[in-house]
């Protein structure tokens, strides 16, 4: 049995996920505590760490994939033009930061040189690209080209996003 990583369409991973259960298919959806503001409220709400994605046990049976295909919400399971397998410990880490008692939220990956997009702040809108991180102050580095001039700014890393 190997995991495999479903992509979903937008908010279905909770219904895809009850669907493939009662379909005998085991599923892992990883989900996280947020924060969530109402109009005369605030609650604490638990949406899917990875948006649109659910993680899928299955052996090689023809039977059980065509169970996932066949599953109302599946875009396609992930992989280079055929489904690949997510490496067990990569699915044992993942369990372990959901388990633990940290505030854990997703970021976009980004590295080094990749041009990025300000999502949130006085900087909204600026398009840069991203010169270093600081992971001891959460903090990225990006150069802001203005007038063929560049301008570095220190952005957290929650306030940018890839281009």
């Amino acid at each position: 049995m190997s995991w495999f990583a479903a992509y979903t369409r937008c908010n279905h991973e909770k219904t895809v996920k009850k669907i493939l259960t009662d379909k005998g298919i085991n599923t892992f959806l990883p989900q996280i505590i947020v924060p969530s503001r109402r109009r005369d409220r605030k609650l604490l709400i638990r949406r899917p760490l990875f948006r649109n994605y659910l993680f899928i046990e299955l052996n090689e049976e023809r039977d059980n994939w065509l169970k996932v295909f066949r599953t109302p919400g599946v875009v396609k399971i992930c992989g280079n033009g055929q489904p690949m397998a997510v490496p067990d410990e990569d699915i044992r880490s993942i369990r372990i930061f959901v388990e633990s008692e940290r505030n854990l939220y997703p970021l976009a990956y980004l590295q080094v040189g990749s041009r990025i997009q300000v999502i949130s702040g006085p900087l909204t809108g600026a398009i840069g690209v991203l010169a270093k991180e600081d992971h001891k102050h959460r903090r990225l580095v990006v150069n802001i080209e203005l007038m063929g001039q560049a301008v570095a700014a220190s952005l957290h890393d929650d306030e940018v996003k890839p281009y």
